[in-house]
């Protein structure tokens, strides 16, 4: 509870939330109660894991650390479902300046990290109690040999990275225009205006694509419309493929849907389909349990960050510009590594993200969720380029090095040469080996718990 309560306390940052709706003692509410119950709600899934411990009663000291990984394994996927996704903060992101120690995970997937950090913990805490054990001694040899290991694999792969494929030169532009003046009257025009200017200042020929954040441009864009239009000049202007966080509607079967999206524009494109947002911010782009917040807290129904309610995106949608796919992430996608990896496995070559990150002001919410995209890059062996609103706008090798970042509250663009990676990683293939195998070692541990049981009972009744 304390480890998540520090990881939240960005949250108090965020108040006051006055451009939501709410007044200033209904956001102090709002704000405390996150900061709270969201490490509530972690803590709450985590109890199992000593629970497990109880219950499974590992005999031999190896399957203590053994036993306790794979719990919380399968505890940090049972958070990235829980009410919606409570993935924010896996061990793995901890350790996303630790470069040799995360390149595993392009193999064993999201949670190797967490496993060695639980096994080795344990490890330790069975040592110490049990210090004149011979057995509980090579616990520590143990220890040495999978981190030793692991950061083998991580040096070979990060020093014999082989970085012979093509490149394109790719900008991302930081308009540093804060949430609460984006959604002022003016704003569309604004916002437009400034990313404009900035783009058509630092673009030149040797510019292939700019990527503008999420909601660059706040209003909904339509192919003939005026924004359309717009937008589709700046791009033929300037000579490059323009990657815009903008909203964008369509209607299916007479009913209109509403996406926050990545569009493309550019000169002889045509209309490419722009790649919609998988998954939601809850309170944020919608609400969950909503009929029991509202009859508990009847003032978060008037909470709305946008003027129309929006639909998830459905699929990964990759974008293919001359050859190339174009994966994109929308803010909180890009802590899923599921969407990640979805998009990888459907043809992307480069993964981009757009996010805005206004809302966190400059608290410790911006940097954990840059860390996020560095374990993307890991994972499925891709450049990612990421552009924020107010930051951080960064470029990540596929060996999750950050090339460049850019600083918080920081107008400014970065362009950076990326590379087009078409071979897929383990992790990409075939996912998440580890929670595979962490599944597997509790069935196993189950029946035969399960086994022993029957065993007792059947010799008392016999």
């Amino acid at each position: 509870m304390s480890f998540y309560l520090c990881v939240y306390i960005w949250f108090l940052r965020m108040y006051p939330m006055e451009q939501i709706g709410v007044s200033a003692a209904e956001s102090l509410l709002i704000v405390i109660s996150a900061w709270i119950g969201f490490p509530v709600l972690q803590t709450l899934v985590f109890l199992i894991l000593p629970l497990g411990l109880k219950i499974l009663k590992p005999e031999n000291i190896f399957a203590v650390p053994i036993t306790a990984g794979c719990l919380y394994v399968l505890l940090e996927w049972v958070q990235s479902w829980f009410l919606s996704g409570l993935s924010w903060a896996a061990l793995a992101v901890s350790q996303y300046r630790n470069l040799f120690f995360i390149q595993s995970m392009s193999v064993f997937g999201t949670y190797f990290p967490a496993f060695i950090i639980i096994f080795i913990n344990s490890a330790l805490a069975v040592f110490f109690l049990n210090r004149k054990n011979k057995t509980a001694k090579k616990l520590i040899f143990a220890c040495v040999l999978l981190y030793s290991a692991n950061l083998c694999f991580g040096f070979l792969r990060v020093y014999f990275y082989s970085g012979d494929y093509e490149t394109i030169t790719a900008q991302t532009v930081q308009g540093n225009i804060s949430s609460y003046e984006k959604w002022e009257e003016r704003g569309i025009l604004s916002s437009l205006e400034i990313y404009g200017e900035l783009t058509g200042e630092y673009s030149g020929s040797k510019v292939d694509i700019c990527v503008w954040p999420e909601t660059a441009v706040p209003a909904a864009v339509m192919p003939g419309g005026g924004l359309y239009g717009s937008l589709q000049g700046i791009a033929e202007d300037n000579g490059i493929t323009l990657f815009a966080g903008t909203f964008y509607s369509e209607i299916i079967e007479g009913e209109q849907k509403n996406y926050n999206a990545i569009t493309v524009f550019g000169e002889d494109l045509g209309f490419v389909q722009p790649y919609a947002k998988r998954h939601l911010v809850p309170f944020g782009e919608y609400l969950p349990l909503e009929n029991v917040l509202t009859a508990v807290f009847p003032f978060i129904a008037n909470i709305s960050l946008f003027s129309s309610q929006l639909t998830p995106g459905d699929s990964p949608n990759v974008m293919y510009i001359d050859g190339i796919g174009y994966g994109g992430l929308v803010c909180f996608d890009s802590i899923f590594p599921e969407l990640a990896r979805e998009s990888v496995k459907n043809g992307a070559d480069i993964l981009i993200i757009v996010t805005n990150d206004s809302w966190f002001r400059d608290s410790s919410a911006i940097y954990q969720h840059n860390a996020q995209a560095v374990l993307r890059a890991v994972q499925n062996n891709r450049y990612i380029i990421r552009a924020a609103n107010t930051g951080i706008s960064s470029f990540i090798s596929p060996t999750g090095k950050i090339l460049q970042e850019s600083k918080v509250f920081e107008r400014t663009v970065l362009t950076q040469e990326a590379g087009i990676i078409k071979n897929k990683t383990l992790y990409t293939r075939l996912g998440e080996l580890m929670l595979y195998l962490a599944a597997g070692y509790f069935a196993v541990c189950s029946v035969n718990k399960g086994y022993n049981i029957y065993k007792k009972k059947r010799g008392r009744s016999l």
